[in-house]
């Protein structure tokens, strides 16, 4: 019986509040009071909903030829060969580090990446690959300076977010010999000019019978091979002075003592 008359009171409270809900009114957008009775409303457009975006997996591959060695101020060629495994075409955008120290000779925009207090400045194509094909990127570059350069990953980022990287690739960058070892020159990267066991900034740890200059005490290999000089030994006077000083007391107390025999 009582629960009927929970029920009761439950559906007479729903009704209540249903008719207290239907008596009020709905507030209305109303002109702001600055704006003039005459003016045009325009309503403003309705935000559209986010897209979703398409992920998928994709399967590429993304290398870079090039020379191993060149000559300073050389011309070489870069190529960056992207290639499409997948039965689809699709859209990738490629960036490559800008070296410093290495003149650029085709007409490359450089862009910058901001990362912090960084400014990193590099270079981006974009391409539409193939199903199944590939596509080169090909520039030039003509170095300054004899040494080792050496390319950070070509990167890779397709339309569905995924990443690829290249491998890091070095070239070595040798001199134009002249017969002079000429600073900036070494026997690592210029050996036609410059020979082992000489100063030119490198310990080439080479056994020529000569000491390099260049390398730590101990490093050279010529060290074990060097005879050890024994330092020279110089006279020493201290020895002398001290009998020369003897000998003269000697000679003072008998002298004195002669003379007291005399006296007496």
């Amino acid at each position: 019986m009582r629960q009927i008359k929970y029920i009761v009171v439950a559906i007479l409270v729903v009704m209540l509040l249903s008719s207290i809900a239907s008596a009020i009114t709905p507030i209305e957008d109303e002109r702001p009071p600055e704006v003039p009775a005459d003016a045009e409303v325009q309503i403003g457009e309705e935000i559209e909903e986010a897209k979703e975006i398409v992920t998928k997996k994709t399967n590429m591959t993304i290398e870079r030829i090039h020379d191993d060695e060149a000559k300073i101020g050389e011309e070489i060629e870069i190529k960056l060969k992207i290639t499409n495994l997948d039965n689809e075409e699709i859209k990738i955008f490629v960036s490559e580090t800008h070296r410093v120290g290495i003149e650029y000779i085709d007409p490359i925009e450089i862009k910058y990446l901001q990362y912090q207090a960084l400014k990193i400045p590099y270079y981006s194509w974009d391409i539409t690959l193939p199903a199944k094909g590939s596509k080169e990127i090909v520039y030039h570059i003509k170095p300054q300076n004899i040494g080792m350069i050496t390319f950070s990953p070509a990167v890779v980022n397709d339309e569905y977010g995924n990443v690829f990287e290249s491998n890091p690739t070095n070239i070595k960058i040798t001199c134009n010999p002249n017969g002079k070892c000429e600073p900036g020159e070494n026997y690592i990267f210029c050996p036609e000019d410059c020979t082992t066991g000489i100063a030119d900034g490198i310990c080439d740890g080479v056994k020529d019978g000569r000491i390099d200059p260049d390398c730590a005490e101990g490093v050279d290999p010529d060290y074990a091979a060097a005879p050890v000089s024994t330092p020279r030994q110089t006279p020493s006077f201290l020895p002398i002075a001290l009998a020369v000083v003897v000998i003269l007391a000697v000679v003072i107390i008998l002298a004195v003592l002669f003379r007291r025999r005399k006296k007496g």
